[in-house]
């Protein structure tokens, strides 16, 4: 496994997650709107370099 794998598998626990957390923590409290942001960049900045580091290989 390299990174980027690892990277995207931590993302995708941290967004498949909410599922446990009620809706109506989500749409009243801060961390309702940060953690699925951040896992979402994160996750899209793993692709993005993953990408990057196979096109030069």
């Amino acid at each position: 496994m390299d990174l980027t794998q690892i990277v995207l598998g931590t993302a995708l626990l941290a967004v498949s997650s909410l599922t446990l957390v009620g809706p109506s923590v989500l749409e009243l409290s801060l961390p309702g709107y940060v953690l699925p942001g951040t896992a979402l960049v994160v996750g899209a900045l793993a692709l993005f370099v993953g990408v990057a580091k196979e096109s030069r290989a």
